[in-house]
């Protein structure tokens, strides 16, 4: 079994148990969890327990958490919005965490444990608990 293959194990059953949903591989956990924004924005569903948010709400979000040490300055509301659309949500639907309808400007939270435990684990980076 490659490495690939052992990554894609069955969310709380056995291999055979195809009706369920198989978690991401890590690689891509460990990609959308690289970038600030879609961790806050997965923050922002995890500890208010929202369910939905449109894109502009995010972006917002977005804007107030900008990190101290982020390079460059802040971007306008419209270039957080475009960001949002075009890289972050996307990759975060990509691997389950969102489903993304980029008509509507609707974001829904749908969760996935495997990148909820590592983006508890990043979180505690970045608060210097760990």
């Amino acid at each position: 079994m490659s490495e690939k293959e052992g990554s894609r194990d069955i969310v709380g059953g056995h291999a055979g148990d195809r009706d369920e949903e198989p978690r991401p591989f890590i690689d891509e956990v460990f990609a959308v969890l690289a970038d600030w924004r879609r961790r806050e924005v997965s923050r922002f569903f995890i500890e208010t327990d929202a369910e939905t948010a449109s894109v502009d709400d995010l972006a917002l979000l977005v804007a107030g958490c900008r990190p101290g040490d982020a390079e460059g300055p802040s971007p306008a509301h419209g270039d957080l919005v475009a960001a949002l659309e075009e890289r972050h949500l996307p990759r975060l639907d990509a691997v389950g965490v969102i489903d993304y309808d980029p008509r509507s400007g609707t974001v829904r939270y749908r969760g996935q444990p495997t990148f909820e435990k590592w983006l508890e684990h990043v979180t505690a980076v970045d608060d210097g608990r760990i």
